[in-house]
């Protein structure tokens, strides 16, 4: 399948948050309020922060990806509400694929995409450090296979399961 990718807008809302909330436990998924705001947040801040990954022949929505940015060095509890504009870390918070669409390589090539995007607006912007991500476990691979180094254990507790704190230096 060949990929598009697409800054996120509000007429994909529905759609994202479906994602979302088939992604993660109840008490881990942002709610759609919360991806409302991130949409806007990008939408002020950079398009690069809310990204979309459609398919090229239908259009669909298969997954997406929205961060925040932080003046801090990891995800803290504060950055998954709040949002920095003249933060310098980006906060990954959701990396979600449609069910229908998993097992595929899309979580892959939508972060490879979107890390080499970060890559090209610093270097003509200079305006991020890093991306921070919380992980689990289960998925520490698929973060380290697109270049996120380990940290360790987060002082984060969200859900039901201890996260690990990855970056990714810019």
């Amino acid at each position: 399948m060949e990929l598009i990718y697409t800054p996120a807008t509000l007429d994909d809302l529905d759609i994202v948050n479906e994602y979302e909330q088939i992604s993660y436990h109840p008490d881990e998924a942002a709610s759609r309020e919360q991806l409302e705001r991130r949409i806007g947040y990008a939408s002020v801040s950079g398009p690069e922060l809310f990204t979309v990954a459609r398919d090229k022949e239908t259009n669909k929505v298969v997954g997406f990806l929205c961060s925040t940015l932080t003046n801090a060095d990891l995800v803290t509890d504060e950055s998954m509400s709040v949002h920095e504009p003249q933060g310098k870390t980006i906060c990954l918070h959701s990396v979600c694929v449609s069910p229908d669409y998993r097992k595929q390589g899309i979580a892959t090539k939508l972060m490879r995409h979107w890390i080499e995007q970060l890559k090209k607006v610093n270097e003509e912007q200079h305006k991020y450090k890093r991306i921070a991500i919380m992980s689990r476990p289960n998925l520490l691979g698929l973060y380290e296979s697109v270049g996120f180094k380990n940290v360790g254990v987060s002082e984060v507790v969200h859900g039901p399961e201890p996260w690990i704190d990855c970056v990714l230096d810019l």
